[in-house]
């Protein structure tokens, strides 16, 4: 692996490539932008423009050369019909910019360790900010001689200038294609639009530089770890069903992309992928790569989600706190008569508590530690035929990325003791995370340490018998179910065992309960595709925040199951568990809340 700079010159002081921001308001077009609104150039569209070019290069000296990634050489594209097939024009094997630039294939090979040869990210500005430029254009009548009526458009482009330079940074993985990426940089004179009105010129340079030795990650010898996760780059982590127009994002890292981005990252590290301590850390018996969610602040609290009971204020929402409603629930559970009803209904929260409000409460969804909506963007992207250097038909699509600077933090659990050193290698690895990584997408910075111990069961067990109790009084309730009730939240999505479970049936025999008292969940499609096998694995399960109160038999107490609950709690529940699904926690500090909290 080698590390590179691509550094930019448009000579002609203009770039425009579009689709990669918002289109200000008043504007027909805009030029690509950062989060902070500098002009960027995307990798898509450098590695595009460099694929071109070699695949150029490669036809005009001789050599097989597919178009596009599809393994058909152009003739074959022409055909009616014609469908991308894999690519073995290079002697049975992929062809020159099939290796690095990627293909148009739904898996990879066996024993093969990534998609593309080249990891190459967006390009930013040398000079760190530059002014920008609203250009107006005019379609020409040519009959007439004369500007059409109705098609002035205005665009906003970097402000032309002899000094517009910008610099991508990437990696080459593959040492066999260094002359062939060499030789497509030298080629490339053009990138982005309007190559006809003296646009799109570019001088590109290489420079490879060394690497510097990362920062080690020293892991605590025992125990848990608590990840912190920064994106470094924007992020797409693909949703178990995409439509042909939008290509969606999940607003949480799944512990299987984690987990995925650890066993690449190890694969290409290692120079033996059967290593013992690595299949111990990957195995299905392995370490449990725990979901991270997104947060906005520090605390001992870990990333989660909330409980599907929690409200909040209709007008002003998390501006206002959020308060769970389970013990409502709970109370309402209980009445067995009008007259008990009546006293719930008197006693429950229906208004925001918040000083001077008293607004109507409504259901709140997200995450505990993320006050604000998680920061996306969306990407208008347009499939170019590299042939006639074009559109392609029907081939216009936007997808939705999480911004670069957001904070995530989530759990890696049972970690084998004999697997701990490759998981502090593999996180000091340059770790890509969801789609699009040879697009310089998903990059993060990992910050790991001990994870912090919940509060005591018994601690839990007290707190939440104490509020119950109290909200049964309230009431006028009989309390008899005190001490056997039990209240368990997923901390992640959960997918029974069983066909037809939601959950409740596999959790009660997990303690040993007579039954479920309540449950309060929804339902979510989980899974995403498998690069080993190039299919979608949806699969129906019970989404994160659901809560389930089991009760257990009369005689029976909480103490009675202790062990199980911290069975459950530190090995989770339900299939797929070390991919960070079924992760639970009882007595849920949360629910006992009764007042609003910022």
């Amino acid at each position: 692996m080698k590390s590179f700079e691509l550094t930019l010159h448009f000579p002609a002081g203009s770039v425009m490539v579009g689709g990669y921001a918002d289109v200000p308001e008043g504007l027909h077009g805009a030029h690509a932008r950062d989060s902070s609104g500098r002009p960027i150039v995307p990798a898509t569209a450098i590695r595009g423009a460099l694929r071109e070019s070699l695949e150029a290069l490669l036809r005009g000296a001789g050599l097989r050369a597919c178009a596009a990634g599809t393994g058909l050489v152009p003739e074959a594209v022409q055909e009616v019909g014609a469908r991308a097939v894999p690519c073995t024009l290079d002697e049975g094997r992929r062809c020159i910019p099939c290796r690095l630039f990627g293909t148009q294939r739904a898996a990879i090979d066996e024993g093969e360790r990534r998609f593309s040869g080249l990891v190459l990210g967006e390009a930013l500005p040398v000079n760190g900010e530059n002014p920008w430029l609203v250009q107006p254009g005019v379609a020409i009548g040519r009959s007439a001689r004369s500007a059409e009526e109705n098609r002035l458009f205005l665009r906003r482009v970097p402000a032309p200038s002899r000094a517009l330079r910008f610099v991508a940074q990437g990696r080459l993985l593959d040492a066999e294609l260094e002359r062939s990426f060499d030789a497509a940089v030298r080629a490339t004179t053009h990138l982005g639009s309007g190559r006809s009105r003296g646009m799109a010129r570019v001088e590109m340079g290489l420079r490879w530089v060394e690497d510097t030795a990362p920062a080690p990650v020293v892991l605590p010898a025992e125990g848990d770890v608590r990840l912190r996760v920064t994106l470094r780059s924007p992020t797409s982590i693909g949703v178990p069903i995409a439509s042909d127009g939008l290509r969606d994002t999940r607003l949480e890292l799944p512990g299987a992309a984690l987990r995925g981005a650890v066993g690449f990252a190890l694969a290409e590290a290692l120079p033996d992928p059967t290593d013992p301590a690595f299949q111990a850390l990957v195995a299905e018996e392995g370490a449990h790569f725990g979901f991270l969610y997104p947060v906005d602040d520090a605390a001992d609290e870990p990333g989660a989600p909330l409980p599907i009971t929690a409200v909040a204020c209709k007008y002003e929402q998390r501006k206002h706190g959020v308060v769970d409603t389970l013990l409502d629930r709970l109370a309402i559970e209980h009445a067995s008569s009008a007259v008990h009803a009546s006293g719930v209904e008197r006693t429950a929260l229906s208004r925001c508590g918040f000083p001077g409000c008293n607004g109507p409460l409504r259901g709140m969804e997200g995450t505990r530690r993320m006050r604000k909506a998680v920061p996306v963007r969306a990407v208008t992207r347009l499939s170019m035929d590299r042939m006639r250097s074009s559109a392609r038909d029907g081939q216009l699509f936007s997808q939705i990325l999480l911004e670069e600077g957001t904070v995530f933090e989530g759990s890696i659990r049972n970690i084998p003791a004999e697997a701990r050193q490759r998981l502090a290698l593999a996180l000091v690895q340059p770790l890509s995370l969801g789609r699009g990584r040879a697009s310089g997408w998903g990059k993060v910075e990992l910050h790991a340490s001990a994870a912090p111990a919940p509060a005591r069961l018994s601690s839990r067990w007290q707190a939440f018998d104490e509020a119950l109790g109290r909200r049964l009084r309230a009431a006028g309730l009989p309390a008899e179910r005190l001490g056997r009730l039990v209240p368990i939240t997923l901390m992640s999505p959960l997918l029974p065992a069983c066909d037809g479970d939601d959950g409740a049936g596999e959790l009660a025999s997990a303690i040993g309960a007579s039954r479920c008292f309540l449950k309060a969940r929804r339902f979510s499609r989980e899974g995403g595709w498998d690069q080993r096998t190039g299919k979608m694995e949806p699969a129906l399960a019970t989404a994160a925040g659901g809560i389930f109160v089991l009760e257990l038999a009369e005689g029976r107490t909480w103490t009675d199951v202790l062990s199980l609950l911290e069975q459950i709690e530190q090995h989770g529940v339900g299939l797929r568990r070390h991919q960070g699904f079924g992760q639970v926690l009882c007595f849920d500090p949360f629910i006992c809340a009764r007042t609003f909290t910022r």
